[in-house]
């Protein structure tokens, strides 16, 4: 075992000369064979040797590892494919679950991948977590072992025990790249984990901008609710990631164009639209304003349009689409907030305003916040005093 470990061919070749029986299964405190010690190490002379000798290629240590799992380990590419020559199991799970493709890819090892697909591995066996070996290529970003395992039959779509598919999983991490490359071969846009959130809830939620971008370009379902019944566009105005909202928005109002476009025979009509828009620059696509654009706006907000024309014109800008309307209404408060003085309560005069127009139950809830907010204030002004009190 020592010989093995320290790449002594000449040790072992004397052992084996001068002993009559020499245990090649002899196992060390962690299960270890000498053919362990010699894959995990690559040496390979060492490990031609033993296997000629008769050791046992799928002999497992104390964590269910076999001398090829240990070898993928350390990339030993050489070591590996000697093993497969010599009927070494391809798909034995150690006991995590994990097979010795799923500690290649956990090691980013592109070359190895392809000796193991090559060799009959197959690509789609998932460990203890439900994760296939695309599953953590996807969450690693390891572009061109998706690209192997896609090319020998790995379900692009396949849920973990969470349900989260490969394209998810890429989401998660912000690999661009990944995303758009899972979205080229074919992956549901619109799966749905168990929590019933789709890879652009994801995405809205952590404020990835470039992956929404490219799932909404590619059609991604923007009015979908997860469990708790919140859409992309909630979920991205609740985390103030106004450049998602401005994109969830846009292809709203492209999904839902003027009636005159819906009832031609153009098809898919937003669908090429935002492929159209979405793939654009949208930093780069901002209008400068000028001050002429200015004094008309201002003229027609104030003097030359009234309510219902307001109307009209939002209707013609698509402005009206089934989710927008929200995100415009949290843009006028946050605008009216911002407006009130620096001394004014605004949640004591939105509850007066909520009053006034006869919604006295959200006015109430206004209400109770108004109450904590008090009794907070109350509570650290008795805190300062009392720590101010001269004894």
């Amino acid at each position: 075992m020592c010989a093995a470990r320290n790449n002594r061919a000449d040790v072992v070749d004397f052992l084996v000369d001068t002993l009559e029986n020499i245990k090649l299964e002899a196992i060390d405190y962690e299960g270890q064979t000498s053919l362990h010690h010699a894959a995990q190490a690559g040496h390979y002379q060492i490990v031609q040797k033993l296997l000629k000798l008769g050791a046992n290629p799928n002999a497992t240590n104390n964590q269910g590892r076999t001398p090829l799992h240990l070898a993928c380990e350390k990339g030993h590419e050489e070591v590996v494919e000697l093993l497969i020559e010599h009927q070494s199991f391809l798909e034995t799970k150690d006991n995590d679950g994990n097979t010795p493709l799923h500690i290649v890819v956990e090691n980013r090892y592109t070359q190895l991948s392809h000796i193991l697909l090559q060799g009959g591995c197959n690509a789609d066996v998932d460990n203890n977590k439900g994760l296939t070996s695309l599953h953590i290529a996807s969450s690693l970003g390891c572009r061109g072992i998706i690209e192997a395992l896609l090319q020998y039959g790995s379900d692009i779509d396949r849920p973990t025990k969470a349900g989260n598919t490969p394209l998810h999983l890429a989401c998660e991490a912000n690999d661009v790249d990944t995303v758009e490359l899972l979205i080229s071969k074919g992956a549901d846009l619109n799966a749905l984990n168990e929590r019933s959130q789709s890879s652009m809830h994801i995405a809205a939620e952590y404020g990835y901008s470039d992956i929404c971008k490219l799932l909404l370009a590619a059609g991604a379902n923007i009015e979908q609710k997860e469990q708790g019944g919140r859409t992309p566009l909630y979920i991205a105005a609740r985390g103030s990631f106004t450049a998602i909202v401005d994109m969830i928005i846009k292809t709203a109002r492209l999904d839902y164009p003027e009636p005159e476009l819906l009832n031609s025979n153009q098809q898919s009509v937003n669908s090429t639209h935002r492929k159209l828009i979405l793939n654009q620059d949208l930093q780069s696509n901002k209008v400068v304003i000028s001050e002429t654009l200015k004094e008309v706006l201002w003229k027609l907000a104030h003097r030359q349009l009234g309510p219902e024309q307001w109307k009209e014109l939002a209707k013609h800008w698509a402005f009206t689409s089934p989710s927008s309307y929200k995100e415009h209404a949290f843009r006028m408060l946050t605008i009216w907030a911002e407006g009130l003085g620096p001394d004014v309560n605004a949640l004591k005069i939105l509850h007066e305003s909520l009053i006034a127009i006869n919604q006295k139950n959200i006015a109430d809830s206004v209400k109770k916040k108004l109450n904590a907010e008090k009794e907070e204030m109350t509570e650290t002004k008795r805190k300062c005093c009392k720590a101010c009190n001269v004894i």
